[in-house]
């Protein structure tokens, strides 16, 4: 326990340092006050502790003082908002690749002030194009604004990112340039080409939304998940199995350890150890994945020298050296999570077994409450003893209560450990044989699939988590002195233990079922469905009553449209029969180059690339290339059938073939897709009619009187800017308005007699 009053002293004296802000000489003077009185009162045991905690809360103190960040002329930080300039840097970590933008951390080494370049240092966080080839280690240069980060009402993200060590944002105005390659540390570099060549493996083996989720369980790269999907693990409290923790690292430490004996035996703890360090590092090294990884290391030493591993002491060991190597960690929301959770196993996860067994007993013999409550504790228990230290914090910090929490966890955590186990194998085995990586991604997918089906089932459910309003922090720390007061009242910590009780048969009769699932949701069932998918841009889905598909446009949120693709697809279809771009604008080309990555293609309606094009419809033309996928120009009259009654045309192709207005038939039902139509495009459509209009947000009347549809389509993103006008509205109100953003997700099924339209919300 000594262990633990050291930790609480040297975080105490981190938070104390940070309200007092002293130089660090001054608080490093007090050093010795505890050692001169460790040399005088030695022989009292009592005292010598009390020195120690003393020694340790000014170390602490101390070591905030000389992290806290200065600034000079030298400093990238002091070019902040002071216009822009170009930036000579280099790619630090593997960058991120998100939605719209590549974030990119650059160490910047020089500005450009008038004719000359300066020397400064700093770490700026880069918003690059999304489009482009930079990795780790490369030299860019870049042009753009160092700024300062903003602060919020309720958070900083000057702070967020400052716990990074990072003081300036950079919007890249133009492309980036790279200057030279390979700058970085070449164990760094190959460790992140491994990863890179990993996550590619686990996007080809695997449908979406399952390979982003199986890719941030894995690898930590979380940014293909989709926003919906990533609310609905928040709404349910499931957000911990995405992001890797004390979970996966106490199964990639079982699986290390099982191998390093048979393989390594005298140099087992050192392998096991010296793996979970390359797995830390690979997966980005987050506070929470440092945490659990220093405590399994403790946890596989003990075992080494034989001596029984104190789990508050190497929750406390951990805590010292993760916020003395950094002393920002100690605010860190990722950090301070993980440590509540791990505590309140530590903690409850006993009293709690041992309360269940004694609640079931009371209606079943011994030996089967013990089952039972061995059967839950894998997921109930582990959940419940995790949630009672963490849930005052996640109300104070994101002041939402989640309802459905515990039921979820249940369903779900059980299915982790083969998530984790059968998608990793597959992925090793895809690196060097992708068919039989293939085939074992199908025994993995289902145990995704019913990961997600649970979690956005009970995610829509009424009120499966509430706003809370303010949470004072005085209240978190009255909750906390609360919660731990009655737990030393009540009796002392005790060990956490959690088993893996795989039940075979179970999880046979679980890849049945989802695989029965996802056939039924996904099979041609004879109509024909259009879905228009939320993707903060122009995508639709079509499939007609034989099975063909046809991809038009694809958005601007590539995860966004994978992911619905993956959904309405059976998971070993990789295959499109058309996709058609007919505006070569990044909301509508966007997703588009993502399924033409990801996807077989057999054959592509496209308008014309700009003559200067930029970096995504460069990236598309050389995709198109590489793949030789057939291409025809999108001219006005171009018609396709598919099947009876079921026919794609340009109905209308501006002279320069730079846009188009497609429209689809099935049957009597129309379906015009006219949401990028110009002004003069639709002057010259002054004669077609529709059932459904895909309106663009600039309508003039007379072509809406012409087409004169029953629905009207708006493709709407969430920010400011891409609202509908309200004349726009008016105008529309003749018809059923049907807005993504509103709605979700929007799908019509055409048969013979009806038209049927379902949506997301």
């Amino acid at each position: 326990m000594l262990l633990v009053f050291f930790a609480l002293a040297f975080t105490a004296g981190i938070a104390i340092s940070a309200l007092i802000p002293l130089p660090a000489l001054a608080w490093a003077w007090w050093l010795v006050l505890p050692i001169g009185l460790l040399l005088i009162w030695w022989r009292d045991p009592i005292l010598v502790r009390a020195h120690f905690v003393l020694l340790f809360f000014i170390l602490g103190a101390t070591r905030y003082a000389f992290a806290r960040p200065t600034f000079d002329e030298n400093s990238l930080a002091t070019w902040n908002d002071r216009g822009a300039r170009a930036l000579i840097g280099d790619v630090i970590d593997p960058p991120e690749v998100r939605d719209y933008t590549t974030q990119v951390r650059l160490a910047v080494t020089r500005v450009r002030e008038g004719d000359a370049w300066r020397a400064v240092s700093g770490l700026a966080l880069v918003n690059a194009p999304r489009e482009g080839d930079v990795r780790y280690g490369d030299r860019l240069q870049v042009y753009g604004e160092p700024a300062t980060p903003p602060e919020f009402e309720d958070w900083s993200y000057k702070e967020y990112l400052a716990r990074q060590n990072i003081h300036s944002l950079v919007r890249v105005y133009g492309g980036v340039k790279i200057l030279e390659r390979d700058q970085g540390n070449p164990f760094f570099a190959a460790l992140y080409a491994f990863r890179d060549r990993a996550h590619a493996a686990i996007l080809t083996i695997f449908p979406e939304p399952a390979a982003a989720l199986l890719a941030g369980i894995l690898l930590g790269v979380e940014s293909g998940i989709p926003r919906d999907l990533r609310d609905a693990f928040s709404a349910t409290n499931t957000a911990h199995i995405v992001a890797i923790s004390g979970f996966n690292i106490a199964i990639i430490a079982g699986i290390l350890t099982k191998f390093a004996q048979r393989v390594f035996p005298r140099g087992a703890t050192l392998v096991v150890i010296g793996g979970l360090a390359v797995y830390t590092l690979l997966v980005g090294a987050s506070a929470s994945v440092v945490r659990a990884a220093v405590m399994g290391s403790l946890g596989v030493l003990a075992l080494q020298v034989r001596r029984p591993n104190d789990a508050l002491n190497a929750l406390a060991v951990s805590a010292i050296l993760m916020t003395a190597w950094n002393p920002f960690t100690l605010y860190d929301m990722g950090f301070q999570l993980s440590f509540l959770a791990t505590l309140g196993l530590i903690l409850y996860v006993t009293p709690l077994t041992n309360a269940f067994e004694k609640f079931f007993a009371r209606f079943f013999p011994s030996d089967r409450a013990k089952q039972i409550v061995g059967a839950l504790g894998d997921s109930l228990i582990v959940t419940i003893a995790a949630q009672i230290t963490t849930t005052p914090l996640i109300v104070f910090a994101f002041h939402r209560v989640s309802f459905v929490g515990l039921i979820a966890n249940l369903l779900v955590l059980p299915a982790q450990p083969a998530v984790m186990i059968l998608g990793g194998i597959a992925m090793f085995v895809a690196l060097v044989i992708q068919p039989i990586g293939q085939v074992l991604a199908w025994l993995a997918l289902p145990f995704l699939e019913w990961t997600i089906l649970i979690v956005q089932a009970f995610a829509n459910l009424p009120n499966a988590s509430i706003e809370v309003g303010r949470f004072d922090i005085i209240l978190l720390f009255i909750s906390y002195a609360i919660l731990f007061g009655i737990t030393l009242v009540d009796g002392r910590a005790v060990r956490a233990r959690v088993g893996l009780r795989p039940v075979f048969a179970l999880g046979i009769a679980l890849i049945a079922g989802v695989w029965a699932w996802n056939l039924a949701l996904t099979a041609p069932d004879g109509k024909t469905h259009l879905t228009f998918f939320d993707a903060s841009g122009a995508a639709t889905f079509i499939r007609t009553p034989r099975g063909a598909k046809i991809l038009v446009d694809g958005g601007a949120s590539p995860s966004a449209t994978l992911a619905a693709l993956g959904q309405r697809l059976p998971f070993w279809d990789r295959a499109l029969d058309l996709v058609v771009l007919t505006n070569p604008d990044e909301d509508h080309l966007a997703g588009l180059i993502a399924a033409l990555e990801r996807y077989d293609i057999a054959q592509i309606v496209a308008v014309k690339m700009p003559a200067k094009p930029n970096d995504a419809q460069k990236k598309w033309s050389a995709l198109i290339a590489q793949k030789r996928v057939p291409v025809l120009s999108a001219h006005a009259g171009l018609q396709i059938a598919f099947e009876r009654d079921i026919r794609f045309e340009i109905a209308h192709a501006r002279a320069d073939a730079s846009g188009a207005i497609a429209q689809v038939r099935a049957g009597n039902v129309a379906f015009l897709f006219a949401d990028s139509a110009s002004a003069s495009d639709q002057i010259a459509l002054d004669d077609i009619t529709a059932t459904v209009l895909i309106a663009p947000h600039k309508l003039a009347p007379e072509f809406f009187d012409a087409v004169n549809p029953q629905f009207a389509i708006l493709f709407v993103g969430r920010g400011a800017r891409d609202q509908p006008a309200a004349d726009l509205l008016a105008m529309l109100a003749r018809a059923t308005i049907l807005r993504t953003d509103e709605r979700g997700t929007i799908e019509f099924v055409v048969d013979a007699q009806t038209v049927a339209v379902r949506t997301a919300r």
